[in-house]
């Protein structure tokens, strides 16, 4: 038991350690991509060159440039989300790591038991998940499509708009070949920006689709005949209308099923390893403070 004891809190402290290193890294990367956009921008130009040859068609279509399109980006408004989420689950993998170290350092039982408590609902919490992941996929699926839907109708802004909504959609439909949620019919009410370029075609018609769901084949085009597949989205071998991206995309994660199920079977196993030695001292605590109390009885005696 005693060996037990000391491994127990070996283990606390060196798992802690590591997970509190993890949490320390995402709140300040968190806060440096939040608080620190312009920075941060120039110490990726190789990310953002590649993000400007990805999308420079887009901006060669839309009478845009490189240059404009980079001094227009805002990485705070476009990355703010995933910072934040960034910073929230560092500060709760900082809380939990506080009562780890807490209950061993300072022999406390109650730390010791929260922590416990808290790595089981964790647990608890992955479970259902991946049941939720495996068994009822329709649940997710009923309660994201119509988030998703309303993204795209409601805060979706065209092919050359700044805001995160829209970079997040476009670089989506470019990575997936795909078209809205669904199919293109996800934009017939949006409120988008679907008027074509007089410069570049003369068109009494709106687009029916941004210009990102045109085919790479359409796109490799003139721009004219680009603009011309986002008018009229009948051909499927000049447009992804028919296609939408959140079959493409989890398609596209079932790829990595096997990995992600690794990886989370083993956290789960640190979990619940973790939680046993914590449960497993604080009961040693509760034993030797009976002994003592025994003792200390019988002396009086």
């Amino acid at each position: 038991m005693g060996f037990m004891k000391s491994c127990g809190r070996l283990v606390i402290y060196y798992i802690n350690g590591l997970f509190g290193l993890v949490a320390a890294v995402c709140l300040v990367g968190g806060m440096f991509v939040k608080f620190g956009s312009n920075d941060l921008k120039s110490l990726l130009p190789d990310l953002m060159r590649e993000l400007v040859r990805k999308i420079d068609p887009i901006l060669r279509a839309t009478h845009s440039s490189s240059e404009k399109f980079l001094n227009n980006l805002d990485l705070e408004k476009l990355l703010g989300n995933a910072a934040d989420v960034f910073i929230v689950f560092g500060a709760i993998l900082l809380f939990v790591v506080f009562w780890g170290c807490f209950g061993v350092s300072c022999k406390s039982k109650c730390g010791l038991y929260v922590y416990s408590c808290i790595l089981l609902l964790i647990l608890i919490g992955q479970i259902v998940c991946a049941i939720l992941i495996t068994k009822r996929r329709d649940l997710i699926d009923e309660n994201l499509k119509p988030q998703l839907r309303s993204s795209i109708k409601d805060l979706y802004q065209g092919d050359h708009a700044m805001d995160a909504i829209s970079v997040l959609w476009n670089a989506v439909m470019l990575k997936f070949s795909c078209c809205g949620v669904d199919s293109s019919q996800d934009f017939v009410s949006g409120k988008w920006n679907n008027t074509p370029i007089a410069e570049i075609i003369n068109a009494n018609k709106q687009l029916d689709t941004p210009l990102v769901c045109c085919t790479e084949a359409a796109r490799s085009k003139s721009a004219t005949n680009w603009w011309n597949c986002a008018i009229s989205t009948l051909n499927p071998s000049d447009s992804n209308y028919n296609k939408g991206c959140y079959g493409e995309v989890w398609q596209y994660l079932e790829h990595y099923i096997n990995i992600v199920v690794g990886c989370v079977g083993g956290l789960a196993a640190l979990e619940l390893l973790l939680a046993i030695f914590a449960i497993s001292i604080a009961r040693g605590m509760d034993k030797k403070n009976k002994v003592n109390s025994e003792k200390s009885g019988k002396g009086k005696r």
